[in-house]
């Protein structure tokens, strides 16, 4: 995962938060005999919402990623099929022309906004 070497202050950060505030809501709970296990439940826990954050997180950073990508690839896509449109149609204009036969049929529509794009 890119975002664990890019962001493991931040899991570790999320993670030591989750130590403490679960320490905190358990103190009471703690005695001579159960101590261990409670602090390896609440270890476990902690590394579970570390782990839960560092997915969500990744997750969304390749979305926020990946969507303008998309939109540019199925841009692109419709720019070379309006292109290949406009070339099948000045070939046969021009098969016409030379031809010598009359070619009445209107161009492909262009794009919808006024720009061109």
């Amino acid at each position: 995962m890119r975002g664990v070497r890019d962001y493991w202050v931040v899991y570790y950060l999320v993670y030591f938060v989750s130590v403490i505030t679960l320490v905190a809501l358990n103190w009471r709970s703690f005695t001579v005999e159960n101590y261990v296990y409670l602090l390896a439940a609440i270890a476990g826990a902690s590394i579970g919402i570390a782990l839960f954050v560092a997915v969500v997180s990744e997750g969304i950073g390749y979305m926020v990623l990946l969507i303008p990508r998309r939109i540019r690839q199925l841009k692109n896509q419709g720019k070379r099929e309006l292109q290949e449109e406009w070339m099948a149609w000045y070939r046969r204009q021009q098969a016409a022309l030379r031809s010598g036969s009359p070619f009445d049929e209107p161009p492909p529509d262009g794009p919808d906004d006024e720009k061109g794009e």
